[in-house]
């Protein structure tokens, strides 16, 4: 971390140590106090820049965000994660102070979302962080959040692996869900202004072509369909996947396409090719990207978004992978009578 993101910490800390002192002077007597306003890792501000990986483990898999000399990144896929994220899960560790204790009873964890990994929606989430040389900094397991401490960021249920007792902490440790939330998932937009031209190809199934020509106009299907007309909705639908292009997971290449893999090519009017292409099952919705300038005009779009794109597979929502899959009959509806 550098020496701004070490001063936001410091701030963090005086501004959770007031809070701290507030809640000693005010909260009722009433409550637990036997750890009371005790920083949940003391030693955590003073090593937050030592901080070189956060691993969070739940119901979906295990996931890891390392920080190397030139950012942040997805261990696995090597694709760049936002240094805010990272930034703030240390930031909030590092603040977190024991409220009161709560129950050491296994059997009511999921009350307060700390149930074990592979409990389904009642399970915790463990967040593990470790040093440059593999230590461990600081190791929990995160359950729900709680507004009845007060203050704008209220509070969260948490535990500690191998240990039974359950604590309410002030403060707030921000774990990034799901887990696209780590990275800028909106690679580029193609509005209606810049799309030229879309594609459907491959996989077996209809090719479709769909166009905006001049710039700005409506989109149009150049397939002719006997007895049926363009559905304009569905022609709409279509575009909305490259305004924006995103994704909802990364991972590391697995392997090349089929020959003939489903495709979506778009064209934008100032001569930027960008091609969606499957990787396995359409339904899945994993796939490979890939930009090409094919004009002078968009060599420079075209340089800046090809490292954010090549050299990865990406899986779309749902949405967009189904409608890798449509054909004509998708696009057109029967004429209204």
């Amino acid at each position: 971390m550098n020496k701004k993101q070490i001063i936001v910490l410091a701030a963090l800390a005086a501004a959770s140590a007031a809070a701290t002192h507030y809640t000693l002077r005010s909260a009722p007597q009433s409550i637990a106090s036997d750890r009371r306003g005790e920083r949940v890792f003391p030693a955590l501000l003073q090593r937050a820049n030592e901080v070189a990986s956060i691993t969070v483990r739940d119901n979906d898999k295990t996931f890891t965000v390392e920080r190397r000399d030139n950012g942040f990144f997805d261990k696995d896929s090597r694709y760049p994660a936002r240094p805010e994220a990272f930034r703030d899960m240390v930031a909030g560790a590092a603040t977190l102070a024991f409220e009161e204790s709560k129950t050491a009873d296994t059997a009511r964890y999921g009350d307060l979302g700390l149930a074990d990994v592979g409990q389904g929606e009642k399970s915790g989430r463990e967040v593990t962080m470790r040093d440059g040389k593999g230590a461990v900094v600081a190791d929990v397991i995160v359950g729900n959040r709680d507004n009845t401490v007060g203050g704008a960021r209220g509070g969260m249920f948490l535990r500690f692996p191998g240990s039974q007792q359950s604590w309410l902490a002030r403060g707030e440790l921000r774990v990034p869900a799901p887990y696209a939330a780590w990275f800028e998932i909106n690679l580029i937009n193609l509005n209606k202004d810049a799309l030229a031209k879309l594609e459907l190809r491959g996989g077996g199934l209809d090719d479709v072509t769909i166009v905006s020509e001049p710039k700005g106009a409506e989109l149009k299907l150049v397939n002719e369909v006997e007895g049926r007309t363009p559905d304009s909705g569905k022609l709409m639908r279509l575009s909305f996947m490259v305004d924006p292009l995103s994704f909802q997971d990364v991972r590391a290449p697995t392997g090349e396409p089929k020959a003939d893999a489903r495709k979506l090519i778009s064209y934008a009017h100032n001569g930027m090719k960008i091609t969606v292409t499957s990787i396995g099952p359409v339904a899945d919705g994993w796939v490979k990207m890939a930009v090409e300038a094919t004009s002078e005009e968009s060599k420079a779009q075209a340089a800046e978004l090809a490292p954010k794109i090549h050299g990865y597979e990406f899986k779309l929502s749902k949405n967009d992978s189904d409608m890798l899959e449509w054909g004509l009959k998708d696009f057109t509806a029967e004429p209204k009578s």
